[in-house]
């Protein structure tokens, strides 16, 4: 599926700003499954200095410092963006969680190092032990690591409320898990909890979901504005496989990824420093419109 996309960001502050920095995750990225095949970014004010600059995880980042004073910013990403996430193996095809388990442990030696690193606590995703309690139901003992994730998938969508404004960014885990309510970045909160807990490598993606469809097909959730899964390790044959709790879905055609990372804090969408403002509001429009 191919897309256009557009995500406009505008603030508006209540006195003027005198400079500003900040730091975007807006820029989707190339993997395996997805293209982008042009993409560019503009803000208002013209940035002093603009760069771009490649993260710790890969991800496409853009650095502006501005130095006129203003009263408002906008930013904004364009981008053509061909997607096909890869089907995976059959679920009963794939190593045993322990197996996965055992890799990434590695006694102090992980054989796939790159995703090990994901294994651990994050900011936004320390241990909780309801939530290991929470996962353990779907990790029997030698049960393949594909087939437990997506039923932890499927309980996650069929167990918590999508309920936009019943939690923000600085809702701890353990809050949201006792509530069970939240949105699509609660929800991939909780499932790298509970497959952290039971010591597997899981990633958090941020991006967009396509939630239009036809009369016939199922609505989705998920944000206007964004949208946020989980890829899980399944072993080196299978690789990453992304599931999404929000909708308990496989990622396929409806996904577009911008960037990923241990939890939100590591691809927060734009953030910075400023200078002045005051008070500030926000707005985010974003369209992603199917060409083919």
């Amino acid at each position: 599926m191919r897309y256009l996309l557009s995500h406009r960001t505008t603030y508006t502050y209540a006195s003027t700003v005198d400079s500003a920095h900040h730091i975007a995750h807006l820029r989707a990225r190339d993997f395996p499954g997805q293209t982008v095949s042009a993409i560019g970014i503009e803000t208002d004010p013209a940035p002093a200095l603009a760069a771009q600059h490649i993260d710790h995880f890969g991800n496409l980042i853009d650095i502006y410092r501005i130095d006129k004073p203003h009263t408002r910013f906008d930013i904004e990403v364009r981008a053509e963006v061909d997607v096909c996430f890869p089907a995976p193996p059959p679920m009963a095809t794939t190593p045993p969680w322990e197996e996965i388990r055992a890799a990434l442990n590695g006694d102090g030696f992980p054989v796939p190092v790159e995703a090990s690193e994901f294994v651990h606590d994050s900011p936004l995703v320390p241990s909780v032990t309801a939530l290991r309690d929470y996962g353990a139901p779907s990790f029997t003992p030698g049960r393949p690591i594909l087939e437990a994730a997506r039923e932890l998938t499927s309980r996650i969508k069929a167990d918590f409320e999508y309920h936009p404004g019943a939690t923000d960014i600085s809702t701890p885990l353990a809050t949201v898990f006792a509530g069970k309510a939240g949105v699509c970045q609660d929800f991939a909160h909780v499932e790298i909890a509970a497959l952290r807990a039971h010591g597997l490598a899981a990633a958090y993606v941020s991006g967009y979901i396509r939630t239009v469809h036809t009369p016939d097909e199922i609505a989705l959730r998920g944000a206007d504005a964004s949208h946020a899964w989980v890829a899980v390790w399944c072993g080196e044959e299978a690789g990453w496989v992304h599931l999404d709790p929000t909708n308990d879905l496989v990622a396929h055609e409806d996904h577009v990824a911008v960037a990923w990372g241990r939890d939100f804090s590591d691809v927060s969408p734009l953030r910075g420093v400023i200078l002045g403002g005051d008070s500030h509001s926000y707005g985010v429009a974003v369209t992603l419109v199917p060409t083919g």
